[in-house]
């Protein structure tokens, strides 16, 4: 006999402790940034993951979330394993190419790095995955909060020693190895075992860590995810086309001051996070079941959390901004207020949307998520070129806020569908989420 899985409350709990040690970690690159070097470095090290993530995150197809909401189990883990090894180093080898042609000296250096630990990052998420399927939010929580501490300290000391920034993103893809190797393997191992000897019908095959590649296999994970991992292409977008529309028309410093001001939107990205994490493999379930009741009340409880984030963020934005601004990063970074409560405005907006983001992947809806982002870049790209070489930053600002409308309508629409279908047919509704089908 299985025990219960844990409460969705304790779940949250751990993925919100393990982000918000990560993000503030992360916001602590930055901030040590900020005072010992140049709004012209922080620029840098933005363009860096501006241009890498979205090269890298493409090549990893999103296999953590495929797996997660394969709640039919059609595929064992090691077989996911075996295809992010297979991608990663295409990934890798994309951000390489992209960089040299696109940008030369200090910056391809920066971006080849960064790019470097974001491929780390990826082989580590697919262990998070089999963490989250297991419903152990908690494993997932602490590796994070060892990879950010980590990070956070090494980063730190070889940026004040060297005062170079390229030798401080050499120890970003080391901080983020350890974890993997001293951690998340040995606990994984464990889950394994767990499962294998604890589940009737349990096989070393189905829960296996040894990286598997049958090309029946690869081919069918890379159909299934191929258009989840387009998806991130284009939700990465979002940061990409405003950001390098940005740096080509005012340079590193305006894209420097804009990103450390964006970058406090994580303050609430972190619950969203938290909450989308701990809920997709829930959903999943509730969607596979046909449970109609038990997926509208929690949709409902993850949009409730939404407003109440974006209200807050911009009432921080508008009343304590500059004093807040100038505590964590300096005076430079105060002098538009304005522009903070426009990125804040943006940030919650595009928070409803991602938390929307959680059931649309619960039902297996990746083709849809493809159209809305898709049509997503085309206004992304439209908008920065009427705003951003005229206004700067505050064109920037109106771009992301424009995209993260049109994206949570569009989600709302999307989920609002596939709650119709599972209230009129539960049979049906379980039926589309095991053939990858989805509203």
């Amino acid at each position: 006999m299985t025990s219960p899985p844990p409460s969705l409350r304790r779940n949250f709990i751990w993925t919100f402790l393990g982000n918000a040690v990560f993000a503030a970690s992360q916001w602590g690159i930055l901030v040590v940034l900020t005072k010992l070097g140049s709004a012209a470095e922080v620029g840098r090290l933005s363009l860096a993951a501006t241009v890498a993530t979205p090269l890298v995150v493409f090549a990893n197809l999103q296999l953590r979330a495929v797996f997660v909401s394969d709640a039919g189990g059609r595929f064992p883990f090691r077989d996911y394993l075996g295809v992010q090894l297979l991608l990663a180093p295409l990934g890798l080898a994309a951000t390489v190419l992209v960089g040299l042609a696109g940008y030369s000296g200090a910056q391809v250096a920066a971006i080849v790095l960064y790019g470097i630990g974001r491929v780390v990052d990826g082989v580590g998420d697919v262990f998070y995955g089999l963490e989250q399927k297991c419903e152990r939010m908690d494993l997932m929580a602490r590796s994070l909060m060892i990879r950010g501490a980590v990070s956070l300290v090494l980063f730190a000391v070889v940026y004040r020693w060297t005062g170079s920034l390229n030798a401080a993103l050499v120890a970003w893809p080391v901080a983020w190895a350890v974890p993997l190797l001293v951690f998340d393997l040995p606990r994984c191992r464990a889950l394994a075992r767990g499962k294998d000897g604890g589940e009737e019908g349990g096989d070393g095959d189905q829960w296996s860590l040894r990286p598997r590649w049958r090309p029946g296999a690869i081919k069918a994970i890379i159909w299934t995810a191929l258009p989840l991992g387009v998806v991130m292409l284009l939700i990465q977008l979002r940061n990409t086309v405003p950001r390098t529309m940005l740096e080509s028309a005012q340079g590193e410093e305006a894209l420097g001051i804009f990103s450390a001001m964006a970058y406090l939107v994580l303050v609430s990205n972190t619950v969203v996070m938290a909450l989308s994490q701990s809920s997709i493999a829930r959903l999943a379930r509730n969607h596979a079941d046909g449970d109609a009741r038990a997926f509208r009340d929690t949709v409902g409880k993850l949009m409730a959390v939404g407003v109440v984030l974006g209200l807050a963020g911009v009432a921080v934005a508008r009343w304590w901004g500059g004093p807040l601004l100038t505590l964590v990063y300096g005076a430079e970074y105060a002098v538009r207020g304005d522009l903070f409560v426009l990125i804040m405005a943006g940030g919650g907006i595009m928070n409803l949307g991602s938390l929307l983001g959680a059931p649309a992947t619960a039902m297996q809806a990746f083709r849809s998520q493809l159209v809305i982002h898709a049509l997503n870049a085309g206004l992304l790209v439209a908008m920065g070129r009427w705003l951003i070489p005229a206004h700067g930053m505050a064109g920037a600002a109106w771009t992301v806020l424009a995209g993260s409308a049109w994206v949570t309508l569009a989600y709302g629409a999307v989920v609002w569908r596939g709650m119709a279908k599972m209230g009129g047919d539960g049979a049906v509704a379980a039926g589309g989420a095991a053939s990858g089908g989805g509203a």
